[in-house]
């Protein structure tokens, strides 16, 4: 209850988000009311912005793959691929390379050290899991990290690839004709030009 009233208070268009089904395979990390309890009155204070930007730790927008939306993320689809690196809103409305972590640990799924409660909804809009915590900061990424994302996103879905990988194709396909025809050219050694 806490954390939406919080999402509708600070940031109108990420609630409105949450229940967009064209968005379907987004993921929402769900403080419980007890989490934001457990911090006293120290958001209080915090300015608007603020507040945006914690809650947007809050929700990974739809995960994407070349060939489209991956499958809604699950408790199961979590413990099977151990950890799992989460873009986060913050990070998309910023334009940083924020991300969050899901891990398995002592059998137990974390999300940045909180809790992955054993509540978890798969919806029409997406996934939504409880938490034990607030999650109030996102360690940035290392360099290689950070590259590594950039380099990702520049290859598989950015417009660029759409000059990446034609240019690269040509040389490819280019190389390998020039090689043939170089090789189909020679002549059998010993014999007379």
């Amino acid at each position: 209850t806490t954390f939406l009233a919080l999402m509708e208070e600070h940031d109108p268009e990420g609630f409105a988000i949450l229940a967009d089904v064209e968005l379907a395979d987004k993921t929402v990390w769900a403080p419980t009311d007890a989490a934001f309890d457990a911090l006293g009155g120290t958001l209080d204070a915090l300015p608007s912005d603020e507040m945006k930007r914690i809650l947007g730790h809050h929700i990974s927008p739809p995960r994407r793959s070349p060939t489209g939306a991956y499958d809604i993320v699950t408790p199961a689809s979590l413990l099977d691929e151990g950890e799992v690196v989460h873009r986060t809103r913050t990070g998309v409305l910023t334009g940083s390379e924020l991300r969050i972590r899901s891990r398995v640990v002592a059998g137990e799924l974390r999300l940045e050290g909180a809790l992955i409660l054993p509540t978890a909804w798969c919806a029409e809009a997406g996934s939504v899991f409880a938490i034990d915590a607030v999650i109030t900061e996102v360690a940035v990424p290392s360099l290689p990290a950070r590259v590594g994302y950039r380099l990702v996103r520049a290859l598989l879905y950015d417009d660029v690839r759409f000059v990446i990988w034609p240019t690269v194709g040509g040389f490819v396909v280019g190389g390998t004709i020039s090689l043939l025809v170089r090789r189909s050219g020679r002549r059998p050694r010993g014999t007379p030009p």
